[in-house]
């Protein structure tokens, strides 16, 4: 005789679409990534599909649709870019419109040649920290300023952010070209 527990004939809830709200965080840029962890462990204990292998078609879908939610959630709330993307969107900011003053462009524009110029090593390394250090210090200013309300100076940071890390990319394969 088959034994049927409650889960086989209940229907899952379907998980908000705010990253934040999913695993209970404040909108807010500096998160405990180890509560997040912790917080998204036991959500997959909840939502996985192999936990509702005997449920009915829809609760097996809506735990695979829940599941594939709270990874994409997860791996975006790690990412310090992606979570302050999200945190402007949030508050109804386009982290794409921004503007660059002229002197960031061309500092970006001395320092890209610099790398790809670069055939030492130890310059390729003093570079990459030099680029960890300032993108370290543009997401504090972006915590300050979006936790301040001033989401477009927010957003400036960010758009800095964003050349910083092709500046990385570029360091690394620099790196590997020089060895």
């Amino acid at each position: 005789m088959l034994k049927f527990t409650r889960r086989h004939f209940s229907k899952l809830p379907t998980l908000s679409d705010n990253y934040f709200e999913i695993f209970s965080l404040p909108l807010t840029f500096q998160i405990d990534v180890v509560k997040l962890a912790r917080k998204y462990r036991s959500l997959q204990g909840s939502f996985h599909p192999d936990k509702h292998v005997g449920s009915t078609v829809d609760t097996q879908e809506q735990a695979a649709q829940n599941s594939a939610l709270l990874n994409k959630a997860y791996s975006c709330l790690r990412d310090p870019y992606c979570r302050a993307r999200t945190l402007l969107k949030s508050k109804g900011q386009n982290p794409d419109v921004s503007v660059l003053d002229a002197e960031f462009l061309s500092d970006m524009l001395d320092f890209n040649d610099q790398i790809e110029l670069c055939d030492d090593p130890g310059t390729l390394k003093q570079l990459r920290k030099h680029n960890e250090e300032a993108l370290a210090e543009l997401y504090r200013q972006f915590a300050l300023y979006f936790d301040a309300g001033d989401l477009q100076t927010a957003a400036d940071r960010l758009s800095k952010v964003k050349f910083l890390m092709q500046s990385m990319n570029r360091l690394e394969l620099r790196t590997e070209v020089v060895g």
